[in-house]
């Protein structure tokens, strides 16, 4: 009997324990419920609480973010330390300022890792290896302006050549561009028929009237050798157009002159689109004139002067006054062009004024009519734009080596 009243007094006491743990369980469940729910109310009240923004928890969907633009760059002016260093004058144009010369409008097209020493740049246009297409039954070209002569000009100023191309025959004859070869030299060149370049837009089919804009950085030979300094070069650029089918115009040729002249820190040419008689001034910062009366002045020197009186030097169609380097002096010049005489009847002449200042290169652009006049032209002749025209004051610091 004993060992049955010792179990019946246990059994109670685990019943309590397994009591006291149900209860316990019960009220962590309940303790649970309770926070869970006073959260949901807390977050209810904090969606409707206006003060404080809501806070996400945990990762966000990319939908649910939102992606602002990104800041744009800014945009730089290449031209910005230049532009201020060059004032043209009120009947004046400027065509285009290059910081690094002529040679940044250099590009070559597709050179299979080989280099093309060619020292000829033509605006606009890439310079290709090989040998040029042959003609064919393609568009029409003629080279317009005097061609009885040398077309001369300056090394490191840019040079027009005008033109006229048609298109061939088909529904494929319209001008795509034009090849340019410079006889003995390696490559050719392709210019699209109408192009943005550093000189401005260049249009070269499709109008009347076009040309065609070329030049050299230094008078070299053919094979890099440098030409005689004493007298002119000479050589011939061979222009044809091509159409959308890859037909080839007749060849056309184009005896060049290139003349002997001084260089330097600076340099100042002219180049007119007419034979007649313009006359170049360049004022130094001391003051002194340089043109056809005081050819030398200051260090400068006037080595170039065309078309004197309808008479002299005819057909060359440039001017130039240069300082050597290490001789020009600091400060600023002013640059003038005149109409001396018109040797063509007082048709319109456009002339450029290409300036060189310590590697830099700013071009130009202006126009007379009339018949002239032989004052000079020594200060600012203000509103008589029919004889005399301020092209640029422009700024020269010393030159680095």
């Amino acid at each position: 009997m004993g060992p049955h009243r010792h179990e019946e007094q246990e059994e109670p006491e685990q019943s309590r324990t397994i009591d006291r743990g149900l209860l316990f369980v019960f009220l962590l469940v309940v303790l649970f419920v309770l926070g869970a729910g006073g959260a949901g109310v807390y977050g209810l009240v904090a969606r409707f609480h206006t003060d404080e923004p809501e806070v996400a928890w945990g990762p966000v969907s990319p939908e649910e973010v939102d992606l602002a633009d990104p800041p744009e760059e800014p945009i730089v002016d290449p031209l910005a330390e230049m532009r201020p260093r060059y004032r043209p004058g009120p009947y004046v144009q400027i065509v285009g300022l290059l910081p690094s010369g002529m040679s940044q409008m250099r590009r070559l097209g597709a050179v299979g890792g080989r280099t093309i020493d060619n020292p000829w740049i033509v605006a606009g246009a890439e310079l290709h290896t090989g040998s040029p297409p042959a003609a064919a039954s393609g568009p029409g070209l003629t080279l317009t302006g005097n061609t009885r002569q040398p077309l001369s000009l300056i090394a490191g100023a840019p040079a027009q050549l005008p033109l006229r191309a048609s298109p061939g025959p088909g529904d494929e004859g319209a001008v795509q561009g034009l090849l340019i070869e410079f006889e003995g030299y390696p490559g050719y060149f392709f210019l699209p028929a109408a192009v943005e370049t550093e000189l401005g837009r260049i249009q070269v089919a499709g109008v009347d009237d076009a040309e065609l804009v070329f030049g050299i950085d230094s008078a070299e030979l053919p094979g890099g050798i440098p030409a005689p300094t004493d007298k002119e070069m000479q050589a011939v650029m061979r222009v044809a157009a091509v159409d959308l089918q890859g037909r080839v115009s007749p060849w056309q040729r184009r005896e060049l002159r290139v003349m002997p002249l001084g260089t330097g820190d600076v340099e100042v040419a002219l180049s007119m689109s007419e034979s007649t008689d313009l006359d170049l001034y360049v004022t130094s910062p001391s003051g002194t004139v340089i043109y056809y009366g005081n050819t030398r002045a200051g260090g400068g020197h006037l080595d170039l002067d065309a078309n004197a009186g309808c008479g002299g030097n005819m057909g060359v169609n440039n001017e130039h006054i240069f300082w050597p380097r290490g001789a020009a002096p600091a400060g600023q010049y002013f640059v003038r062009v005149s109409n001396y005489s018109s040797c063509i009847g007082g048709r319109p002449v456009d002339y450029r004024i290409t300036v060189r200042n310590c590697g830099e290169t700013a071009v130009f652009s202006g126009r007379f009519t009339g018949s002239g006049d032989s004052r000079n032209c020594n200060v600012d002749p203000g509103t008589q734009q029919q004889w005399c025209q301020q092209v640029v004051a422009f700024d020269v610091t010393p030159c680095t080596p």
